[in-house]
């Protein structure tokens, strides 16, 4: 690896630092062999460091090549995944004269196809532990692989477009190392920008053999990371809002419900209907209410499974909270039928609320 590259490494490295610090991470991992895979494509400008490369580092005007990859890997855990990577890219240079004066008239181009595996190290993770709410991510990524390459030299003195050599069949192996971060955009996708160093047993890949025993291109590339499987997100602490009825907490895990036989079966019992001197159903609609939340987590249809209820679900909001309501009737007996579906399905907190015809919520807890 030149100087140039070390000190560039060094400048990302203490750049990304700080951004690290008030950065946020990502989510709980799964148990299974299945979980926590992932694929993702990258495409970013190549740069070659090499002996046809005045700059040793940035290409000159008309050099610019760029690549693509394709990567799949698995999270081993919060600081350690492996992955493997395939690339397929261009790399030029071009060298008019050396650092004496002698002329080199010579540029070339070379189509490159590699294959790699590498681990990375999550810095966010190894230095401040695991956060459930860092979204952003510093890492840093070594690993082995082989590369293949065809290249085509020309001579500047003659002609840019006119070739006197090309070099086929040529395979060794490569290095890569790189730092890069990336943001988790959504709960199964990233999105990150990683520099990579990729280092050739072999000094053949602009095809003179002068000074650099090793010959380098590096990739920037913009990365676009799909995670399969991946547990969701840590349900946040709820508020138990008691008079708007039962708030669960972690759906998806919670407890099992226990059996009717252990049921306490006198408190799933309706009262009799109260002793009401109007007909309530010329002013309300009825409507049973089922779960209370303070974010919105879940949708109607995740409860309607997750209960088995055979009724259609609905999700309100109002107030602060996220309500999910079951049926939709002017009979209190019917309303009352409802409730008590409702409770031989497991929502033993279910209770009836009232609405006015102009669709204002109205307690009506003397119905329960």
């Amino acid at each position: 690896m030149t100087r140039p590259h070390l000190k560039i490494l060094f400048i990302f490295f203490f750049v990304a630092f700080p951004v690290y610090l008030s950065a946020q991470s990502n989510i709980k991992l799964g148990t299974r062999f299945g979980d926590n895979w992932f694929a993702g494509l990258s495409a970013g400008p190549v740069f070659f460091s090499g002996d046809l490369n005045t700059n040793r580092f940035l290409p000159q005007s008309g050099d610019w090549t760029f690549s693509g990859s394709l990567n799949f890997g698995r999270q081993i855990s919060h600081v350690f995944s492996l992955r493997g990577q395939l690339l397929y890219g261009k790399v030029a240079g071009r060298k008019a004269t050396k650092q004496d004066g002698t002329p080199v008239n010579l540029s070339f181009n070379s189509r490159v196809i590699d294959g790699n595996i590498n681990t990375m190290v999550n810095f966010s993770n190894l230095i401040g532990g695991f956060n459930p709410k860092r979204l952003f991510f510093l890492y840093g990524t070594v690993g082995l692989g082989i590369a293949s390459w065809k290249t085509t030299q020309y001579s500047l003195d003659v002609s840019p477009d006119v070739p006197i050599a090309i070099s086929s069949g040529n395979i060794a192996a490569m290095i890569p190392v790189g730092v890069g971060g990336y943001y988790s955009i959504a709960n199964k996708v990233n999105l990150g920008l990683e520099w990579t160093i990729r280092t050739l047993t072999s000094d053949m890949l602009d095809g003179v053999t002068e000074g650099f025993k090793m010959d380098i291109y590096s990739v920037l590339s913009l990365n676009l990371t799909f995670n399969f499987n991946k547990a969701t997100r840590k349900t946040p602490d709820l508020v138990d809002y008691k008079k708007d009825g039962p708030i669960i907490l972690n759906l998806p895990k919670c407890d099992p419900i226990p059996p009717m036989a252990q049921r306490n079966m006198e408190m799933d019992k309706l009262p009799p209907p109260p002793a009401v001197g109007i007909d309530l159903s010329k002013f309300y609609l009825f409507k049973v209410q089922i779960f209370a939340f303070a974010q919105r987590i879940y949708s109607a249809e995740t409860i309607r499974k997750r209960y088995k209820i055979p009724l259609p679900v609905s999700r309100e909001y109002s107030d602060g909270l996220y309500r999910f309501i079951v049926g939709s009737t002017d009979s209190i007996d019917e309303a009352r039928a409802i409730r008590e579906q409702m409770i031989n399905a497991g929502v033993s907190d279910a209770f009836i609320v009232g609405y006015t015809r102009d669709g204002e919520r109205t307690s009506l807890r003397d119905l329960n």
